[in-house]
């Protein structure tokens, strides 16, 4: 005969402790248990059963992160991509498999914390408050690396729901089982809305208990496309790879830390303290224009993939007869960063402006999200755009980004109507394209933000930034 057959050494009974000599009795050849033992990746069992086993998974959790950490010393961004997308869903597994071992899994998170958080980090110690908001997800400005004794419950939870059509089949004796996939969308639909309002929960208890500038900062990186170099893969193809400073120093932007350098140039060459603010800010040596530059290029090589006539900073006409409002750029020359032909209507011109904004510093500090980046649209729109509509009869569109990775309204509906049109020709699906060019730019912003950053700490301000890209 063929098939499998089952092993009677490799089979377990688990049993009540009453009825442990009976079964012992009645099958001999058989392994019987009355402690527990384990089934398929969980445990089935007493809670003293339980509580072993979940001490000896956490045992070789612990070498896999120590492991990471040794990794993290020299590629950190390699190791955050591994634990983040492979090693904690071991735990994550369990958590969903096997009710009530949130109070077990406490040494696991405080080897994280203490082991593995600090290495990434570049740090020597991670407070309570870093901590709980490295726990929530990236695009609540976290990190996406959860405290699992807080999560566990709500993880079995979620598991229960997702199998309970399958368990109530199993229960019935039911000789065939029908998935309904109408109630398997709407069972994954509550499980999102239940994770992403325990999270909310979690962020909201946390503003309360944080700082002004904290929360402001956690405001700022919890934008639409602010964390997606997080959530990326680590692919040099892309120019999505960095380095060990590189990536410990993104943290540190990201969360407004102390660069690890800082402290060695306590003043900056043009006379104002080196604060991390200041590093993204100062105009000496030319690394706002970089931050410019790069993300002009990037946005005309978008462009070039689905419209015609790409043109690098072109001259607008002459203002002659023209009435415009006060406030518009009239000057001889003037010109803006980029025209193309075809992109809101065919054969039409449309023109666009970059600027690149710093959230804190002194000019925007005070303001909310959407009053900063109109206030900078519109700024471009007065000098520009009854220009731009009356003398080019053409388009303008002000493109406004924050070192922080975030994007005005505007700027936003740009992206996404050229994400519409890639797509369009190349027959890749749309929220694709979307999420590959918001990684793009945020790459191009982030890395320019690191040489903003590395300039200032390591005091070579006076050097032109063609020189250290070079």
């Amino acid at each position: 005969m063929y098939g499998y057959h089952p092993k009677p050494s490799k089979t377990w009974l688990i049993v009540k402790p009453e009825l442990y000599d009976v079964a012992k009795r009645l099958f001999p050849d058989i392994q019987v248990t009355k402690r527990g033992h384990r089934y398929l990746g969980s445990y089935i069992g007493t809670e003293e059963g339980l509580a072993d086993y979940v001490d000896s998974e956490i045992k070789e959790w612990k070498k896999d992160i120590t492991g990471l950490a040794e990794i993290a010393s020299s590629e950190p961004q390699l190791a955050y991509s591994a634990f983040v997308f492979g090693t904690s869903k071991r735990w994550n597994f369990l958590a969903r498999t096997t009710p009530g071992i949130s109070t077990l899994l406490y040494k696991l998170e405080y080897h994280i914390k203490d082991t593995f958080l600090p290495v990434i980090l570049g740090k020597l110690f991670i407070p309570d408050h870093l901590r709980n908001i490295f726990s929530l997800p990236a695009r609540m400005g976290g990190l996406g690396i959860t405290n699992i004794c807080e999560t566990a419950d709500l993880e079995y939870k979620h598991s229960t729901m997702a199998t309970k059509n399958l368990v109530d089949a199993i229960y019935q004796q039911s000789n065939t089982y029908s998935p309904d996939e109408d109630h398997h969308r709407e069972t994954a639909a509550k499980i999102r809305s239940s994770r992403e309002e325990f999270f909310k929960q979690r962020k909201e208890k946390l503003v309360s208990e944080l700082s002004n500038p904290v929360c402001r900062q956690l405001e700022l990186i919890s934008e639409k496309g602010a964390s997606c170099w997080l959530t990326s893969l680590p692919l040099k193809e892309y120019g999505f790879l960095l380095n060990k400073q590189e990536f410990q120093d993104a943290l540190a932007l990201r969360y407004n830390l102390v660069l690890s350098t800082l402290d060695r140039h306590k003043q900056c060459i043009c006379g104002q303290p080196n604060t991390v603010d200041h590093c993204l800010i100062c105009k000496l040596g030319g690394y706002v224009s970089l931050r410019h530059d790069s993300l002009k290029k990037t946005t005309a090589l978008l462009l070039e993939q689905v419209c015609k006539d790409v043109v690098d900073e072109p001259g607008l006409l002459n203002v002659t007869t023209e009435q415009l409002p006060r406030g518009t750029n009239i000057e001889d020359g003037a010109r803006l960063d980029t025209s193309v032909r075809g992109f809101w209507t065919p054969l039409d011109r449309a023109f666009t402006d970059i600027r690149v904004l710093h959230p804190q510093a002194p000019s925007n500090r005070n303001k909310s999200l959407k009053q900063m980046y109109r206030s900078h649209e519109n700024e471009k729109k007065n000098a520009y755009n009854q220009r731009v509509i009356k003398v080019e009869k053409a388009t303008f569109t002000p493109l406004v980004f924050s070192t922080t990775g975030g994007m005005g309204e505007e700027c936003t509906a740009f992206l996404k109507h050229l994400a519409e049109k890639i797509s369009t020709k190349t027959g890749q699906r749309y929220c694709e394209v979307i999420a590959f060019i918001r990684r793009r730019i945020r790459f191009d912003l982030l890395k320019t933000c690191l040489i903003s950053g590395c300039v200032a700490t390591e005091g070579k301000r006076q050097q032109k930034p063609q020189q250290l890209l070079n």
